[in-house]
This record gives C-alpha cells, structure tokens and sequence, in this order.
C-alpha cells in the first residue's frame, strides 16, 4: 500500500488493484442474491408482515420450518443460493424471536441448516447480515420486510442506495492510496470518492425525515435482537456493518490502536462479506493517510502545490462523512432517549450489533478529528 513514494510500499500496488476488481464485481453477486429465491419463500414473505401484525407465531413456525426443509434438500449449494437461504431463513427466525420465541428451540432443524449454509459461504457468523436486509433484499413485490409499515421500505431502500454508493467510495479511496500525495490522480480519486458519498448522507436523511422515533422503536427494531444456533447467541444485522469501517481504516484506523475502536472494528467487519474482510487485513498495520500528514506536520516540511490538492480532497470527502454521521449519531441518539425513557432513566441501551452511543460518538469524533489535521496541513501549506 503505498500511501507514500517509499519502494517498500509498492508490493502491495498488485494486491490493491485485484482486490479493487474484485469489489466492483461485488454489486453483481448482490444483486443475483436479491433475485435469488432457492427455498420458494416468495409467497411466505408477501404474508410475513400480516402474519407479524397478528403475532401469528404458528403460522410463522410453520413457515420456517417449510423453509429449512427445503434448504437441507437444495440440489446445489452454490454461494449465490446459500447466501439467499440464510437471509430467508433468519428473517423468519428473527419474527418468531419477536414474539418471545428462540427459533432454535422449537426448531431442532433450525441450527443445523445455519451452519451448513454458512459453512458452504464461508462466513463466520451464521446468520443474516444487514447487507443480506438491505443490498441482498429483493426489490419490489418480492422485498423482504418484517412490517406492512412505508416507513420499513424506505429504511431499506434508502440504505441500499447507500450502500450502493460507498462501494464506489471505498473503490475509488482505495485507488488513490497506490498514488502519493503529490500525484493528481490521488486527488482525482478523491474528487470521485467525495461524489460518490453524498448518497450516504441522502440515505440518512430520507430516514430522519421519513422514520421517527415512535416507528422505529416500536415497530421495526424489536425484530432485530440477538437469536441463537446452536449453543450460541449471534447478534442481529446492525447499520455499524458498512463498507464505511474500510474507508475509515484507510484515512485514520489502520494504525489505531484505541481499544473501543479495536473492538468495535473487529466485532463488524467479520460481518461483512469476505472481499471487505480481506481489504481490512491487507490494509491493518499500514500507516493510515492521517499518520502520514502528521509526520509530515511533524518534519516541518511545507506541502507542494500538488500535495495541497490532494489534501484539500481528502478533506471535502471528511466533511462529507461528517455531513452524514452526525445526523446518524442524532438518530440513534433520538432512538436512545427514547428507549430509556420508556425502560427507565439509568438502563443501558445498546443498538442491535450490542454496540451503544459510545462507538457512534468515537467514530464521529474522529472524523472531526481528522477534519482539524487536514485544515492545519492546508494552513501549514500557505
């Protein structure tokens, strides 16, 4: 990774270009997933939601049964169908699990089918993710949803445009980072990755405006909690499981060795499908683009017209992040507040990846953090 001219860096040049490559193929197998339904669940799905509302818990067992039979008969386990068959499977279990109900429990089949599914994609959580909810969820008649609620697809919706868009962001950080400083397409890079972002801070928007408090809390949250296979408990899809993690890795996390970031890095990106996991340990231990400004801060030694350029881009894609995280800290935060008034003042309130305000805070600090060391690199060059 060559995040500077030194010659010890450039062995990693190849490696970030395959591995670019193969992100942009991502897109593709999400979407063959989406279309994907090997366990006939289609029609169970159109009645999901009804059957949620009326806390049919029978009929959604039955459901889930039906459809862990089928996956333990599937004619092929290929990578595109098992992964279709995990997000069906959890999703009926996650609506049993609503209802006070371990799926594992009463299903004896339950765990089993998990774990082969999970086993043939080599993940090493088994069970759903949030891209599996969101860029992996169906369009249309055929999407997924737990609730008949407007406001579940435009949380979908609105997140799968963003995840759509940091893909292309992470691509293009990850390109410039063959290139010093001083070359223009490291800026070039960066313009590209600031423009893909913006869908981000669109997605949140749309769900601060369209989802209040009262919605989310009541109605789509309780369906995402912890449930077990086998003798363990795998926490639900989370939003702390985005491409965002890698991107944050470049610009300020592969050299961190803050505890609560550690952790909370770890936890999600196992998460994450394996090309994002495999970036992850390309990229651990390199210096990140922050430590580089630092030391150059450091040294005294004036930034190049060039230079400048590239930190300046480096910087409106900061403010960009900013732009969307702290709306999305709000959200949490408002959805906070309100659990804890409702729970009682003093209950701790976590976020269904059992992570609480605290890493949303970090990660929003740090961003600004990094915004402050770009704007003295840019008023150190003048």
């Amino acid at each position: 990774m060559r995040y500077t001219q030194e010659p010890s860096r450039n062995s990693l040049t190849p490696q970030i270009h395959r591995l670019a490559e193969t992100l942009r193929r991502e897109e593709a197998i999400n979407q063959a997933i989406a279309e994907a339904d090997p366990l006939g669940a289609d029609e169970i799905f159109l009645r999901l939601p009804e059957l949620n509302e009326h806390k049919d818990t029978e009929e959604i067992k039955e459901a889930l049964q039906q459809v862990v039979t089928k996956a333990q008969s599937l004619p092929e386990l290929n990578f595109i169908h098992c992964s279709s068959a995990i997000r069906d499977i959890s999703m009926l279990g996650a609506s049993l699990l609503r209802f006070g109900i371990e799926p594992a429990d009463c299903l004896p089949d339950f765990s089993e089918a998990l774990m082969i599914l999970s086993a043939n994609v080599a993940t090493q959580i088994p069970r759903d993710s949030f891209i599996d909810y969101t860029s992996r969820n169906p369009g249309n008649d055929r999407k997924r949803t737990f609730t008949s609620l407007p406001q579940e697809r435009i949380f979908i919706d609105s997140l799968r445009q963003g995840m759509s868009a940091l893909d292309c962001c992470l691509g293009n950080v990850m390109s410039a980072c063959i290139y010093p400083f001083s070359s223009r397409e490291f800026a070039a890079f960066f313009r590209s990755a600031t423009d893909s972002f913006q869908m981000m801070i669109d997605s949140i928007v749309q769900v601060k405006r369209g989802i209040t408090p009262e919605v989310f809390t009541h109605h789509i949250r309780p369906f995402f909690e912890p449930f077990r296979v086998g003798d363990k408990a795998f926490s639900a899809p989370s939003g702390a499981e985005m491409p965002i993690l890698n991107i944050d890795q470049i610009i300020w996390g592969a050299d961190c060795e803050d505890e609560l970031y550690v952790t909370y890095f770890q936890a999600n990106i196992i998460r994450l499908p394996a090309i994002y996991q495999e970036i992850s340990q390309t990229l651990t231990g390199q210096k990140s683009l922050i430590t580089l400004l630092k030391d150059r801060l450091a040294a005294g030694i004036p930034f190049s017209y060039e230079e400048q350029m590239s930190i300046q881009e480096l910087h409106h894609l900061l403010t960009r992040m900013y732009s969307f995280r702290m709306p999305h800290y709000r959200v949490a935060e408002d959805n906070v507040i309100l659990r804890q008034r409702e729970r009682g003042e003093g209950q701790e309130v976590k976020g269904s990846s059992g992570f609480g305000l605290v890493e949303t805070k970090y990660v929003l600090d740090q961003t600004m953090k990094c915004r402050q060391i770009t704007s003295q690199a840019l008023s150190f060059s003048k």
